[in-house]
Formats: structure tokens, C-alpha cells, sequence
């Protein structure tokens, strides 16, 4: 289990950089890739806060009954920053939707009347 728990936590560091360079792709990308490319963007972001959390569960799980964590023992930061860190991913996938429903589409460029 501590093995698993291990490689979810790189496999999540995996998707937060795909996540990234998705992001810097869809960005300088042309009107239709930004209309479309939020779906995969937050499929993404949604995956890499799921499979945080799943690591965290096993290490919780873990914490709970496995012998090396004897009485008093506390888990420390990198607990909290996890916890922090996926759930910032969940609002910002949200937001993301959110932006990707709501907004209206981003219409072209109007010219400018030359009254010269």
C-alpha cells in the first residue's frame, strides 16, 4: 500500500503538469481550441484532485492500522498541503466549467470605421 500510495502522488504531480502545458496550449491556441479545450483542461485538472485524494484515503487507511504509526504520532504539513492543494483543484476545475458554460463565445474582431 505504501507503494500505491507513492506512485498516486507522482502519477498526480504527472497530471499537474499536463494540466499546466494543457493550459499554456489551449491559451496561445486560436478561438476554437479556447472554446473546446476547457473541457479536456478540467478533465484533467478534476483526474489529478481524484487521484490525490485517493492516495490520501490509502494514507489515512494506513495511519488508522498500520503498525508504524504508534500512539501520539500526528500527520505533519504535507497533509494539510495535500488536502489544500486538491481542493484548490476542485474550485479551480469548477470555476473552469463554470466560466466554459456560463460565458457567452468569444466573438471575432470588429473594424474600426475610418471616418479620415
Amino acid at each position: 500500500m505504501w507503494r500505491s500510495v507513492a506512485f498516486l502522488m507522482s502519477f498526480a504531480v504527472v497530471l499537474e503538469g499536463m494540466s499546466i502545458v494543457a493550459y499554456l496550449i489551449i491559451l496561445s491556441g486560436g478561438k476554437r481550441l479556447r472554446e473546446s479545450g476547457w473541457k479536456i483542461l478540467s478533465l484533467l485538472i478534476v483526474l489529478s484532485a481524484a487521484v490525490q485524494a485517493a492516495s490520501m484515503s490509502i494514507m489515512a487507511y494506513l495511519f488508522d492500522h498500520d503498525s508504524r504509526f504508534f500512539v501520539g504520532w500526528r500527520l505533519a504539513e504535507s497533509w494539510t498541503y495535500c488536502v489544500i492543494s486538491w481542493c484548490i483543484s476542485l474550485l479551480c476545475a469548477a470555476a473552469l466549467i463554470v466560466a466554459g458554460r456560463v460565458l457567452p463565445s468569444e466573438g471575432g474582431y470588429e473594424l474600426i470605421p475610418d471616418h479620415a
